[in-house]
């Protein structure tokens, strides 16, 4: 069996089944963050905050590096394939076979909810939700139990079986009284088991705690629903007291909404307008790395559950190596899955045409790059509808309504660094602040990432930090260290384009400044002017340079890299995008 971690309760260390002393409480610390984090890098920085919080000793980095030493011995002898060493920090590395929360994620994603519930043993974490880098994963684990729970109960009373759910339902409904989804699960499961007297105790609870806790009342569709027991309806069905997008047929299989998710109300609320009036063909939502397209398509897709009544699903068209997944797999957590026969059928896309024609549902087909590889899963008939986020406009999608991101406005930036580090830290110096988020081009990825470094370096003033980041090299070395994603997804945005505009990439990030003209481009290029401006606009499709300004003659127009892309190039780590041998470079069409 090998070794085993649990983190959904108290932290488990098992090994062959039977349990291990992780060791002293810092190192459980340690290793409670790295499994928090499973498969992701986790920096110094972040394990210095959960061991010694605001008052780290000299010797903290060498005494982490003592405690993952001895994390190793114990859970691979000492080798080192457990706990990775990687770019300033460390990746512990499990399989949802060996890690509970994994498998729970796991069997969520493809309707084994009972199962997936069964695993928990407590709160997640329990005794180290303290821990601000734990406590945030323990919380957003909690909210995907909740979700998970919620599904489970209504699934439970869609079959039949409510009455054996009760107990269950109402151990979890007990500590989290004020969720109401779960409240009306309860006593729906309680009305159908001919409890209809407990059934109106629950919605007295709730009533009360609502007031008591927050001062509303409870929803419409709750006060309905009281309000027909009450009449002792019989031919009253009480899950149609439940709102259509929480039935257990209608998913909502997305990410989190971004809390800090500035600006861009404008392109929102146009997308759902969209959406609301029921265009047949997708909304593509376009821009260059890093400028938000997916937290839109995510906000917007959160805000529109009322009038998708059978479901919103995101779809990761590609893998973590930036390759496009394949259609089966791809497809292969959504709804329609489920109902597959053992041995899976034949045509995936007809599976998946199938279920969307016959429900209204949203979907959002996240970073496509090609027509190609979002026309399969576009629905032929219905009235479902569906956000596409690329960095290309996707120019031969039939039918498309297409918005265009491009960065913050000097406002947004501030106000979003604002929410992140503090309102009255950016007021203190506001000229340090505007010349941090100039430095990060207003890219709100580039922004965000400095934000959320700042907030972890609240010791450092606005205007060294400032001075950190004027230097291409320093913005790089500071945002890319705070994210590990950060530098693969700059480098993996070229990855699939065509030699010579893969090459031109690599020779404009030579250029002093990420903006120039055509004259500038064609130089650096040494290219004619024809040619140069059909690799500019090939670059400009795939959304790795945008056209600063307006309309004008081609020898006119400004073009700009945006800045965090910009300066991986001349920060003098640019040697993985050397051309033509480059391993970006292999497979290109």
């Amino acid at each position: 069996m090998g070794v085993s971690f649990g983190i959904l309760g108290p932290l488990q260390v098992l090994r062959d089944g039977f349990p291990v002393d992780p060791g002293s409480r810092k190192q459980q610390t340690l290793l409670a963050t790295l499994l928090a984090h499973a498969n992701a890098r986790v920096s110094s920085d972040v394990l210095v905050e959960a061991l010694w919080a605001d008052d780290p000793p000299r010797t903290a980095r060498k005494n982490i590096q003592v405690y993952v030493s001895a994390l190793r011995r114990l859970l691979d002898g000492g080798t080192g394939s457990r706990i990775v060493h990687q770019r300033g920090g460390y990746v512990l590395q499990a399989s949802p076979d060996e890690l509970d929360a994994l498998s729970f994620l796991q069997r969520a994603r493809v309707g084994s909810l009972t199962e997936a519930l069964d695993l928990w043993r407590g709160p997640a974490l329990d005794g180290f939700r303290g821990v601000p880098p734990i406590g945030d994963a323990a919380r957003r684990l909690e909210r995907r139990f909740l979700e998970v729970s919620e599904d489970w109960a209504e699934a439970e009373i869609a079959a039949g079986a409510g009455a054996a759910a009760i107990e269950r339902l109402t151990e979890i409904a007990q500590r989290h009284p004020l969720r109401e989804r779960l409240r009306m699960a309860q006593m729906t499961a309680l009305c159908r088991a001919g409890r209809r007297s407990e059934a109106l105790a629950v919605y007295d609870d709730l009533r009360q705690a609502l007031a008591r806790e927050l001062g509303l009342p409870p929803s419409p569709a709750l006060g309905r629903f009281y309000q027909s027991m009450l009449r002792e309806q019989e031919d009253t069905e009480p899950r149609s007291a439940v709102p259509r997008r929480e039935r257990s047929h209608a998913p909502n299989l997305l990410p989190w909404d971004l809390p800090n998710l500035t600006g861009r109300e404008s392109e929102a609320d146009e997308v759902a307008d969209v959406l609301i009036r029921g265009r047949s063909g997708p909304v593509v939502v376009s821009g260059p790395l890093g400028a938000g397209k997916t937290a839109l398509a995510i906000r917007v897709a959160h805000r529109l559950g009322d009038h998708f009544s059978d479901g919103r699903v995101f779809v990761r068209l590609r893998g973590e190596d930036g390759r496009l997944r394949p259609l089966e797999d791809a497809v292969s957590q959504l709804p329609f899955a489920r109902a597959r026969t053992p041995g899976g059928r034949a045509d995936p896309r007809r599976e998946w045409q199938t279920w969307l024609s016959q429900r209204r549902a949203l979907v959002v087909l996240d970073d496509a790059r090609r027509e190609s590889e979002v026309r399969p899963l576009l629905p032929e008939t219905g009235e479902s509808a569906v956000i596409v986020t690329a960095r290309p406009a996707l120019t031969g999608l039939e039918g498309a309504y297409r918005v265009r991101l491009s960065t913050f406005t000097p406002a947004e930036a501030l106000q979003f660094l604002g929410r992140v580090i503090g309102s009255d830290r950016v007021t203190a110096d506001r000229e340090s602040a505007e010349r941090v988020v100039a430095a990060c081009g207003l890219l709100p990825l580039g922004v965000r990432l400095a934000a959320e470094r700042m907030a972890f370096l609240r010791h450092v003033p606005l205007r060294e930090y400032a001075a950190r980041i004027a230097d291409p090299g320093g913005l790089v070395d500071e945002l890319c260290g705070s994210d590990p994603a950060v530098r693969s997804r700059l480098t993996e945005a070229i990855g699939d384009l065509p030699g010579p505009a893969h090459r031109a990439v690599f020779r404009l990030g030579t250029l002093a400044e990420p903006v120039f003209t055509l004259q500038q481009a064609a130089a650096v290029l040494e290219a004619e002017t024809g040619t140069a401006i059909r690799l500019l606009e090939t670059l400009l499709e795939a959304g790795i340079l945008t056209v600063v300004g307006g309309e004008g003659a081609a020898d006119t127009v400004r073009y700009e890299m945006p800045r965090l892309p910009f300066a991986v190039f001349v920060s003098g780590r640019h040697t993985v995008f050397e051309p033509v041998e480059s391993r970006w470079h292999t497979g290109a069409s």
